[in-house]
């Protein structure tokens, strides 16, 4: 879902920086090993929906 606001503020608003901003951010949270139970992953951090939307928020804050 937040994938898809990314898109849309890249195809729909023009708003590129703020995209790969974002994009930067999901990227680095799930570097970070960070996974919702429907991604998750062999030696991953299952959290919940909300806790991944706040550590994206976080890092998108970051500058990630």
């Amino acid at each position: 879902m937040i994938g898809s606001l990314g898109m849309a503020l890249r195809y729909s608003f023009g708003l590129g920086p703020v995209a790969d901003r974002l994009d930067a951010a999901i990227a680095a949270v799930l570097a970070n090993g960070l996974r919702t139970a429907d991604i998750r992953s062999e030696g991953s951090q299952v959290v919940s929906t909300s806790e991944m939307g706040d550590a994206i928020v976080a890092a998108f804050e970051r500058g990630a």
